[in-house]
């Protein structure tokens, strides 16, 4: 939990001389992915900056990255981690950023995203995360998320399976009627968009 705490607390920050520590959460180690898949490594991306994952089995999402290995072997029945399929991400004033978003290449059932708080996420970042699960995605929440601009949101409308997507407090965010009509333009008509300023 103190570890926790820490990652929370430099995820906030952009002092000088901690940006290494924050891309070292971040780091993507190619050896790990092919030891235990792409699902249980970006699994472990999350947990390392702060987050919570949920597995395709039903059971309760995951927030303590030490008690990874064992839950996850437990839930597959073996201890080849490959069979667990990653659903949900919740980076929560978590420092992930765009280099941790690597993580997503490989994972194939991926639903629901959420970046709230996130303070280094930019949008590369986006970009990253859309081409490698886009088409899976149902769900994307993106909020306090200072560096995201039009720029990063406009991928998200390469989503071909996107249900919701809510967009609050993104500063750099220009011109949201015109923004707002993109995505409709791209994504699904059933796709609902909410949460951004809407004109009284």
């Amino acid at each position: 939990r103190m570890l926790g705490r820490v990652r929370a607390s430099i995820g906030e920050h952009n002092f000088f001389g901690l940006r290494w520590i924050i891309e070292k959460f971040n780091d993507l180690d190619v050896e790990r992915i092919r030891d235990i898949g792409p699902d249980r490594a970006c699994a472990e991306w999350v947990l390392r900056c702060g987050g919570t994952v949920r597995f395709d089995d039903g059971k309760p999402e995951i927030d303590d990255y030490n008690q990874l290995v064992q839950q996850t072997a437990q839930r597959s029945g073996t201890l080849n981690e490959k069979v667990i399929f990653l659903n949900q991400v919740h980076a929560v004033n978590a420092c992930v950023t765009a280099r941790g978003c690597r993580h997503f290449e490989g994972v194939s059932r991926l639903h629901d995203v959420v970046f709230a708080g996130c303070k280094n996420l930019e949008d590369d970042a986006i970009n990253i995360m859309v081409q490698n699960v886009g088409s899976s995605l149902r769900t994307v929440e993106l909020t306090n998320c200072r560096y995201l601009t039009n720029d990063g949101l406009r991928h998200l409308g390469k989503c071909g399976s996107l249900s919701s997507v809510i967009l609050t407090d993104l500063p750099r965010v220009k011109d949201w009627e015109r923004l707002i009509e993109d995505l409709k333009s791209n994504l699904p008509k059933d796709c609902q968009i909410a949460g951004y300023p809407i004109k009284k």
